[in-house]
């Protein structure tokens, strides 16, 4: 049985069979209790499976926080994790540029933005046709990737399965933040895993 450690992009953690192309964190230790507070701090960040030859051993004894496995980048950035600021050094540096923070912008502000935006009452709104490649929406129920003009419908057990795109004037729910979407249609550049 798959651990309860896989981020949906509505940043619930959930048990799920897909193995993660980017891995993350929620400032440390998370509970096992789905029903407890899911984050330990508002440093939730997104990082690479390999870096500098390091090797990453799962639920390693005395690691400080609890492994994350998100399916692609996009899932990451939908669930409001940012990139890590020492394995994607230049990444953060383009996110805070795209996002339209100076580049000495702490790492604090930033977690700071994204946690309002995060833990905030309301979701938000928009027209579908305002919003860039990679962003998330709620489209029938379900988390769906917007991509190259088409919307990607996200089913954990199977993927993403291409579906048609409702009118660009059709106001759906995003679950991607908005200082995230900000950054994506600011150039911060993504590449979902369509098709695997």
């Amino acid at each position: 049985m798959p651990h309860r450690n896989r981020v949906a992009p509505d940043a619930t953690i959930v048990r799920a069979p897909y193995r993660g192309r980017w891995m993350g964190n929620r400032g440390g230790p998370l509970p096992d209790d789905p029903g407890r507070r899911p984050w330990a701090s508002r440093a939730w960040i997104y990082c690479r499976l390999d870096f500098n030859g390091r090797r990453r051993v799962f639920r390693e004894p005395g690691r400080r926080y609890t492994e994350l496995f998100f399916f692609d980048e996009t899932h990451a950035l939908a669930a409001g994790h940012r990139p890590c600021g020492e394995c994607q050094h230049h990444r953060l540096r383009d996110f805070k540029v795209a996002a339209g923070f100076a580049v000495t912008t702490s790492v604090a502000a930033i977690d700071r933005r994204l946690h309002e935006q995060r833990t905030g009452a309301e979701r938000q709104v928009a027209v579908i046709g305002s919003l860039p490649d990679g962003a998330f929406v709620v489209h029938a129920g379900q988390p769906a990737l917007l991509w190259d003009s088409g919307m990607h419908r996200w089913d954990p057990e199977r993927g993403y399965a291409p579906i048609a795109t409702p009118a660009a004037d059709t106001r759906l729910v995003v679950l991607t933040p908005p200082t995230i979407v900000t950054a994506l249609a600011g150039g911060f550049t993504v590449e979902p895993a369509l098709g695997q």
